[in-house]
């Protein structure tokens, strides 16, 4: 047995689980983002991948997960915001909910990049 801390994820059970649901999540955003019928809004863009890059982001954050390589978060990045650029306006939304939903979009990769850089150049 390694070393025990008193934290939720300070045992290697708990590091293999929080390890498994990282590799989910990467995989569901790998798929999302490499099937150009799903990474459109409309379609799994918005309710799958951006929620897998906000938990993912979170989980690095807040109990230590590894992240993608920041050159994988920032093509993700370039990626679904050119999908959500050509496929927003199907929608009809808003001018001021498509501008600030961009944003979101933008600051939550970035979130994520920036664990990234972190943790690679540490």
């Amino acid at each position: 047995m390694s070393e025990w801390t008193v934290d939720n994820f300070g045992n290697d059970g708990a590091r293999d689980y929080l390890a498994m649901m990282t590799a989910k999540l990467v995989a569901t955003i790998r798929e999302v983002i490499g099937d150009d019928d799903r990474i459109a809004p409309d379609e799994d863009g918005e309710s799958l991948l951006m929620p897998s890059v906000e938990i993912l982001a979170l989980l690095c954050e807040r109990c230590n997960a590894t992240p993608p390589r920041p050159a994988t978060v920032k093509q993700w990045r370039e990626k679904y915001l050119a999908a959500f650029d050509q496929g927003i306006d199907r929608l009809k939304p808003k001018p001021a909910f498509k501008t600030e939903r961009r944003r979101i979009i933008e600051n939550t990769f970035h979130w994520l990049e920036s664990l990234s850089n972190s943790y690679y150049d540490s």
